[in-house]
């Protein structure tokens, strides 16, 4: 069962904004859930905070929901960050995966919206 929580508000310039808190688990038990509520979230948010502060567990099928959002988000012209990724099982998993990232990767040409800086 997901655990995800999401928040909503307006940011400084009235646009809507949110902070969708990842939950425990990101695994391939929860990438379809994870998937869903990413993209419903970025349908109604044009800022959008991922905190991934509380996650103990993420696989590849995680790694790839998060991606996908990273990509509907470029495509849809929303700022999507993501927190929490100095602590839990991130550093490891990011460095394994590749995607620990000093400079943003092609679909970003920016650094503040790169989901890995």
């Amino acid at each position: 069962m997901s655990d995800f929580v999401w928040e909503k508000s307006l940011n400084a310039d009235g646009r809507q904004a949110g902070r969708l808190h990842l939950g425990r688990v990101l695994t391939v038990v929860e990438a379809a859930a994870l998937r869903e509520t990413l993209m419903q979230a970025l349908e109604s948010c044009a800022d959008l905070v991922l905190d991934g502060a509380d996650v103990g567990d993420v696989d590849v099928a995680g790694l790839q929901a998060l991606c996908a959002a990273h990509r509907a988000a470029v495509v849809k012209g929303c700022a999507l960050r993501m927190t929490g990724l100095d602590a839990g099982p991130w550093p490891e998993v990011l460095r394994l995966s590749g995607l620990s990232r000093h400079e943003a990767c092609p679909m970003s040409n920016d650094r503040k919206y790169c989901l890995w800086l």
